[in-house]
C-alpha cells in the first residue's frame, strides 16, 4: 500500500447468512456445510476505493445500500466475506448509537472504556479527560449510568472522546445528526480543523449539504453496489437520480426535446443546442414536460456567461408541455464550482405555478435577480415538476437538469465579497452622545 494512502478498499464483499428460525442456525451448526440452512445477503459487492491521506470522503446512499456496513468493515468491527481493506494510520470510529459503550458504566468509566477502545493508554486518557467532558457539556452528568442518557448525550460523549485521540482518519457514521443544531455547528467545526491538520475522514450522511460542505469526493452505494465514485457533486446528482428513478416513470434521454407544434422565435432557441449538449449529464425526465432551452441573460435580454457582481440578470426556462397536465412547477439551484447550494427559489415561493397546461404547448419561465455573489464561477440545475403532496415534498420530476447555465461573476469595481452572497439591507446609524467641543 503507497505511503499517501490512509484506506485503500479492493474488491470488498460482505455477506450475512439469513436464517428463518433459530432451528435452521441449530442444524446448520450440526451439519456444518453438508447442507445449506440459509438464505445469503450480500451487503457488499466487490467494493474498489482509494482514499488519500488528509481526503475527506463522504459515503452516500439509501437506506439499507450498505454504507453502515462499509464502514464497519473499514473500521474493524466488522470481517470481510472477500476481498481487503488496508488501512494506513490511527483509525477512530463513530458508529452507530452507543457503539463502544456500556449502558450499566458510568459515562466516566465508559470514557476510559471506549478510549482504550480506539486505541489510548490509561495515561493519555486521563490528561484528556478534563478536556472530552468540557467538549461534551454533560459534566452535571458523567458519573450517571449510560442508561439514563438521552441519545443527545450518549453522541455527545462519543464523538468528544473520539476527537481526542487525535486519529489519522476518523470514521463517522450519521451520529452527529441527533445533537441539537448547537452541538452539530460545534462538531462540524471541529471536524474542519481536523481536516485542516491533515486527518483523514469517512463521513456518512443523509443530508447532501453537509457531504457537499466537508468532501472533496464522494462514494454512492445502491443494495451493497457501488454506483459512483468520483466528484461530491457529480455523486450527490447521481444519488438524487437513483431515489428518483426508483420512485417515477423515467424516459431515456437519447432524444433532443422539441416543441410539438410550435414554431419557437430565435431569441429562444439561441444556444439550445448547446444547453441539450450540458443537459445530457444526469438528466431525469419523465416525457410529460421538458426543458427546451435554458438561458442566462443580461439587462438587454442577450445570453451571457460572464456577469459582473451587482448586474441584474434573467435565467428563462423554455419549457414543451408533451401531455394535459393541472398543475407544473419550475425551481433553480444556484450553486458555486464546488457544487455547494448558494441560492435557491421555486414557483411555489415565488406564488406562480402554471395551471392547467395543454400538451404542445410551449411556455418561457423568467427569473429576474441581482447577481450580488461573490467572484468565481457558478452553474444552475433547473426542474419542472407536478406537485402531489407538497406537505411531504412528493413532486412528480418532468425534468431536471442538473447542469442547466454555468457562468463566472467578477467583482469589477466593487469591494470584495467575504461572504458566498450579499443580502440588501437597511443600514442606520444614530448619534446617542456627542463629545463636548
Amino acid at each position: 500500500m503507497s505511503s499517501e494512502l490512509a484506506v485503500s478498499v479492493k474488491d470488498l464483499s460482505k455477506v450475512f447468512h439469513i436464517y428463518d428460525s433459530p432451528r435452521a442456525r441449530l442444524l446448520q451448526m450440526l451439519l456444518g456445510s453438508r447442507k445449506q440452512f440459509y438464505r445469503e445477503f450480500w451487503a457488499l459487492r466487490d467494493i474498489n476505493f482509494d482514499v488519500k491521506r488528509g481526503e475527506t470522503v463522504g459515503i452516500v446512499g439509501h437506506n439499507g445500500s450498505g454504507k453502515s456496513t462499509l464502514l464497519q468493515v473499514i473500521s474493524g468491527t466488522l470481517s470481510a466475506s472477500a476481498g481487503s481493506v488496508v488501512t494506513n494510520g490511527k483509525v477512530a470510529a463513530l458508529l452507530e448509537l452507543g457503539s463502544g459503550f456500556n449502558p450499566e458504566f458510568t459515562g466516566r468509566e465508559n470514557v476510559i472504556l471506549y478510549g482504550q477502545i480506539l486505541g489510548m493508554s490509561r495515561e493519555e486518557i486521563e490528561e484528556k479527560y478534563p478536556a472530552i467532558v468540557e467538549f461534551s457539556e454533560i459534566e452535571s452528568f458523567i458519573d450517571q449510568p449510560l442508561k439514563t442518557y438521552s441519545s443527545g448525550m450518549y453522541v455527545r460523549l462519543a464523538f468528544s472522546v473520539a476527537i481526542h485521540v487525535n486519529p489519522d482518519i476518523l470514521i463517522v457514521d450519521e451520529a452527529l445528526s441527533v445533537g441539537d443544531a448547537l452541538f452539530q455547528a460545534k462538531c462540524m467545526a471541529v471536524l474542519k480543523k481536523l481536516m485542516d491538520r491533515g486527518t483523514t475522514l469517512l463521513f456518512v450522511s443523509h443530508d447532501p449539504g453537509a457531504v457537499k460542505a466537508l468532501c472533496n469526493r464522494a462514494v454512492l452505494l445502491d443494495h451493497g453496489n457501488m454506483l459512483a465514485c468520483g466528484a461530491t457533486d457529480d455523486v450527490i446528482e447521481a444519488y438524487y437520480s437513483t431515489y428518483v428513478r426508483k420512485k417515477q416513470r423515467v424516459i431515456s434521454n437519447d432524444d433532443l426535446v422539441r416543441p410539438q407544434s410550435v414554431e419557437l422565435d430565435s431569441e429562444l432557441t439561441d444556444g439550445a443546442d448547446d444547453f441539450q449538449q450540458r443537459a445530457s449529464f444526469q438528466r431525469i425526465r419523465n416525457g410529460r414536460a421538458s426543458f427546451v432551452n435554458v438561458q442566462l441573460l443580461d439587462d438587454e435580454e442577450r445570453i451571457t456567461r460572464q456577469v459582473t457582481y451587482g448586474d441584474t440578470v434573467t435565467l428563462r426556462m423554455v419549457v414543451s408541455v408533451e401531455e394535459d397536465l393541472p398543475m407544473l412547477a419550475f425551481g433553480y439551484h444556484l450553486r458555486d464550482k464546488n457544487g455547494f447550494d448558494v441560492a435557491y427559489s421555486d414557483t411555489g415561493l415565488e406564488d406562480a405555478h402554471l395551471i392547467d397546461l395543454r400538451a404542445g404547448e410551449v411556455y418561457t419561465v423568467d427569473w429576474t435577480f441581482r447577481t450580488q455573489l461573490r467572484a468565481g464561477d457558478y452553474s444552475i440545475s433547473a426542474v419542472a415538476s407536478v406537485p402531489i403532496d407538497l406537505g411531504i415534498g412528493q413532486v412528480d420530476t418532468c425534468d431536471h437538469v442538473p447542469i442547466a447555465v454555468q457562468f463566472n461573476v467578477s467583482r469589477g469595481i466593487y469591494l470584495p465579497l467575504h461572504g458566498a452572497v450579499h443580502f440588501e439591507n437597511k443600514v442606520r446609524t444614530r448619534v446617542l452622545s456627542k463629545a463636548a467641543v
